[in-house]
């Protein structure tokens, strides 16, 4: 057994992927394919693609930026360890915060659940100022309420937008 925790509760949860070191189209689609094959995941949707402007130390490559929307019948914890394993097998290091990545996958939120745990904060702590979460959010669920802020993702990118924040590009199929 692999020691992940099932329930017969299915819930649903939306991720953000990102990356800009080496082929990260290729990790994405892998990524995608992973949890489609996964037993207690079922993905519903997939944004666009990104291009994004990096944050945190200068001198990056542009990032990928992707979302999706799943159904699983994993804990947060135990779907956050699914994903930290990926992240693995596509070679993700931890060397520098807000670095240059492989790929990064996030859960952005899980039903409407609020957490805060060593390993875990839902909805996560910056999507509501983070236009490379909330575009693809946006074309996945525009009308996901933030459990804290009580307002919709679609609210939440119009704030980022509101401040003189140009809009990313648009987004490509993947």
């Amino acid at each position: 057994m692999n020691g992940w925790q099932v329930s017969s509760q299915i819930s649903k949860t939306w991720l953000a992927l990102g990356g800009n070191i080496g082929n990260v189209l290729h990790a994405f689609q892998t990524v995608r394919k992973s949890l489609e094959k996964h037993p207690s995941c079922h993905i519903l949707t997939s944004s666009l693609l990104y291009q994004t402007p990096p944050m945190g130390p200068e001198g990056q490559a542009d990032y990928l930026n992707a979302a999706l929307h799943l159904e699983t019948s994993l804990s947060p914890i135990d779907l956050l360890d699914v994903l930290q394993h990926l992240e693995q097998q596509h070679g993700r290091v931890r060397h520098e915060h807000w670095g240059a990545r492989t790929i990064d996958l996030d859960i952005i939120a899980y039903d409407d659940i609020s957490m805060d745990s060593e390993r875990l904060i839902l909805p996560h702590q910056h999507m509501h100022c983070r236009q490379f979460v909330l575009r693809p959010m946006c074309d996945i669920s525009p009308y996901w309420l933030h459990p804290n802020q009580q307002k919709t993702a679609r609210e939440l990118l119009q704030a980022i937008l509101s401040t003189g924040h140009l809009p990313l590009s648009n987004g490509q199929k993947w």
